[in-house]
């Protein structure tokens, strides 16, 4: 009986052994590289740290917590993004003058019958009512309180911020200052920078030029800072996106008023006690339907009609005349007033200032500069 054997050459035995000799050679250099990379970076890993750490050290004593506390709950409605705690709502706070004055967001003292300021070392301390401060249309407030020894944060600069930059946002989510007395600190990037989500009718509120970060922001961080390794305060933590209406949390969606106009809006409400966006024009404009369209011969429905124009008013003063159609201001199109008050309110304008409106009259466009006068008439 003979037998068959099946004989391999050896140069495959040796292909074989040289390709796992090759393989481990990989896998070994591949983690002495990883292994020198960490050795080399080893300062630099620390250097953040050490960084980070300063950072809060420079800020913790200027971060403050607000209890707002309300006869209803539903009152406000900006509520899920503030920490609830037996009809109180709990959200941060940053000092930003020795005398007492401090920045937050408006939703968190909406509708609030009593607002308690509590400082890092556990102080507490009532605002009185002639001490608050507040702009709706941007979602700040300012508040006074009559403390000692407070220490200001140093405001940065947010038009200088750029994506992939290092941040970390402080406050105290759900309340957790109560149960440690210390703030939390979150670290993260800026995301994304002048994010522009414009005028929210629900809310009332401007929301523009928005910083965006993945640092985790939960109910009771709205109105602490959000600083860079620096220490300087570069934005509010404002919101956070997330898929669930019920129930806030972060899902790397954060948002931060950049500073620059937290603290625009904050020397204004210091120095005047207000911002003043009373303002009337004198026009009385009506959306254009196919009626109209007949009765005046025009060939679209875009714009809106002129059909009021009150004297002495700031509309008569820049030439407006019954029966302009205003087709744009600001250089976005209009077709009903709320279109208007949408791009007004959008562009957080103030009594006083200006906008450009164009107007179709005989067919022909008119660019003009309508101003925004308290109650719209000139004396």
């Amino acid at each position: 009986m003979a037998y068959t054997f099946q004989k391999f050459p050896m140069s495959d035995k040796l292909s074989k052994f040289s390709a796992a000799i090759i393989l481990l050679c990989i896998v070994y250099s591949s983690f002495l590289i990883t292994i020198m990379y960490f050795k080399t970076n080893e300062h630099n890993f620390q250097n953040i740290s050490e960084l980070s750490v300063n950072a809060i050290n420079q800020n913790y004593k200027s971060v403050v917590t607000i209890i707002a506390k309300l006869n209803d709950y539903n009152k406000n409605p900006l509520s899920n993004f503030i920490s609830e705690t037996k009809k109180n709502y709990i959200g941060s706070g940053l000092v930003l003058d020795e005398s007492g004055y401090l920045v937050t967001n408006y939703h968190v003292i909406e509708g609030a019958s009593e607002i308690l300021v509590k400082l890092y070392n556990g102080e507490v301390y009532k605002v009185l009512n002639e001490n608050i401060f507040v702009d709706k249309l941007t979602d700040i407030a300012v508040l006074k309180i009559n403390a000692n020894k407070l220490y200001p944060a140093k405001v940065g600069n947010s038009d200088t911020i750029e994506v992939g930059q290092d941040v970390i946002a402080l406050g105290n989510p759900i309340g957790l200052f109560d149960i440690s007395n210390k703030l939390t600190a979150t670290k993260g990037i800026i995301s994304a920078k002048k994010i522009d989500f414009g005028f929210n009718e629900d809310f009332e509120r401007t929301y523009k030029d928005m910083i965006q970060t993945d640092a985790s922001i939960n109910p009771g961080n709205s109105g602490g800072p959000l600083i860079n390794l620096a220490g300087d305060v570069i934005g509010l933590n404002t919101f956070v996106i997330s898929g669930d209406k019920k129930k806030i949390k972060s899902i790397g969606l954060n948002f931060a008023i950049p500073i620059n106009r937290v603290f625009e809006i904050y020397q204004i409400l210091v120095k005047d006690g207000f911002i003043d966006r009373e303002f009337s024009t004198g026009i009385t404009v009506r959306e254009i339907d196919q009626v109209l369209m007949k009765f005046f011969r025009l060939e679209s429905s875009n714009g809106v009609l002129v059909i009021d124009v009150e004297k002495k008013s700031s509309g008569e003063v820049a030439g407006i005349k019954i029966g302009d159609i205003i087709l744009k201001v600001s250089g976005k199109d209009v077709n009903s007033l709320k279109d208007i008050r949408k791009i007004i309110n959008g562009e957080l304008l103030k009594t006083g200032d200006k906008i450009e409106v164009i107007v179709l009259r005989n067919n022909v466009q008119i660019e003009l500069n309508l101003s925004l006068v308290k109650g719209g008439i000139y004396d």
